[in-house]
């Protein structure tokens, strides 16, 4: 039960009330049925009367997302089509109980994450993180490749590990971009501790921490309340022009030929992540540079 391929007809009998009384019984005994139980009564309470079926399973098909509100329950509301769509199991695994403990982003997709106790975190494009659901209580750590925003509900200790450095939380708001050669983080609300190599420093909201490679890290200070890319706006401030082409890359499913460019070009700047078009005659104008997409959509070169 809940361990083969016939998942999601179960959960959907589950759903609709058709289980017998000794399988009812059985998946109460689950381990995991608390978990599911509470997401069911979390949907039971949404009115959808005027949900769009169509427009959410063409959305589906077409493995598109919005902009995410991040003051709503993902899980939640990924939930009415998919149990028109019959695949209550995969949206299941997806948010809460994926085998492998492991979820990914896509290229242009920012995809919400409710953990076990609560917290959110929103993974940025082409973004990977994994933890281990069967000791969150004991052990609430998430290891992130890339960018993500995290939520944190107040307990334990919460610690993001990346391969440059961890990021360690008991509750608030913050992000973390982890790269080949660039860590980021970044404090929104409360208090975070940032540990990179050797260097340990506490952030508190308004200010952020970055290293590039081998330089000096940097500290700043600011005044926004959420990463801007959370609103489809990717943003830049003195970073070298590959870190940008590699954020157009992920954004947007393209590859920038780049052996003509010196890609150590310190850029500051911003461009849309829903408009391709715009979104490169931001960064190559910022740059004094001509370009062409090619017709494959995919590959953009730049002119003699």
């Amino acid at each position: 039960m809940l361990d083969n391929k016939n998942d999601d007809i179960f959960l959907s009998r589950w759903i609709n009330g058709e289980l017998s009384p000794e399988e009812l019984h059985e998946f109460q005994s689950h381990p995991e049925y608390k978990h599911y139980a509470k997401i069911k009564a979390g949907a039971d309470a949404l009115d959808l009367s005027e949900y769009d079926i169509d427009t959410a399973l063409n959305t589906i098909k077409s493995g598109k997302q919005t902009s995410i509100d991040s003051d709503q329950n993902p899980v939640i509301k990924l939930w009415p089509y998919a149990a028109v769509a019959a695949s209550i199991a995969i949206i299941f695994g997806l948010f809460f109980f994926n085998t492998n403990d492991s979820i990914s982003s896509s290229y242009g997709e920012q995809l919400a994450v409710t953990l076990p106790d609560g917290s959110e975190m929103i993974l940025n494009a082409k973004s990977e993180v994994s933890f281990d659901k069967n000791d969150w209580e004991n052990n609430r750590t998430v290891s992130l490749d890339g960018e993500a925003y995290f939520k944190v509900k107040k307990g334990s200790t919460f610690t993001v590990n990346t391969a440059n450095g961890n990021v360690t939380v008991l509750g608030t708001e913050f992000s973390v971009d982890s790269q080949a050669s660039l860590f980021k983080a970044v404090c929104f609300e409360g208090k975070v501790r940032v540990q990179s190599g050797q260097e340990q420093i506490i952030l508190t909201a308004g200010k952020g921490y970055r290293k590039i490679a081998k330089s000096a890290s940097e500290n700043w200070v600011f005044e926004a309340l959420e990463p801007s890319w959370i609103n489809n706006i990717s943003s830049f401030r003195s970073v070298p022009v590959k870190y940008v082409f590699k954020e157009l890359e992920e954004q947007y499913n393209i590859n920038i030929e780049t052996k003509q460019l010196d890609t150590s070009i310190i850029y500051t700047g911003t461009f849309p992540n829903n408009d391709i078009d715009v979104a490169l005659k931001t960064v190559f104008s910022t740059l004094g540079l001509q370009y062409q997409l090619l017709q494959d959509n995919k590959t953009v070169v730049l002119d003699n």
